[in-house]
């Protein structure tokens, strides 16, 4: 005989992590398009897996999502303002940036990805706004679908 198990509250979490990740990412980019800005970036989506389908790991906590981008989005835009930008400057920072990230506990791996888009498309400050906006989009829509998540456990 089987053991038959009840997979709903599986399947809910599921169809939730991808409706997280459909609300975030389809606001961000309504609001991309009405500013005309570039705000839809691939790292995003590995946030948004994270965020959405391992809430609970420390990778997905705020302070490491915003603090490992803003410490990737800063030492990118200082390497390819104080550096040629060539492969040497590049591993420096991408190291430095897993060394900041790791010693102020903000790793998020990312953000690792971010680094390496802000020297490669040699992107200066107009990304840190749109970038930060689309950041804090996408963890207040993760954070009330995990408070929604929680009330269902609990009922």
């Amino acid at each position: 005989m089987h053991n038959k198990t009840d997979h709903t509250p599986h399947r809910l979490e599921s169809f939730i992590a991808g409706l997280g990740a459909f609300l975030g990412l389809s606001l961000i980019g309504i609001i991309a398009q009405k500013a005309g800005t570039m705000m839809v970036i691939a790292p995003f989506g590995a946030t948004a897996v994270l965020l959405f389908s391992a809430p609970g790991s420390p990778f997905s906590r705020p302070i490491n999502i915003f603090g490992g981008y803003f410490i990737s989005t800063l030492l990118g835009i200082a390497i390819l303002h104080y550096t040629s930008g060539d492969w040497l400057s590049i591993g420096i920072g991408l190291g430095m940036t897993i060394a900041l990230m790791h010693f102020f506990r903000v790793v998020h791996p990312p953000a690792g990805a971010n680094f390496l888009i802000v020297t490669q498309g040699h992107l200066s400050f107009f990304l840190i706004w749109p970038l930060f906006a689309g950041l804090i989009l996408l963890m207040v829509v993760g954070l009330g679908l995990q408070r929604i998540m929680r009330k269902i456990r609990v009922q």
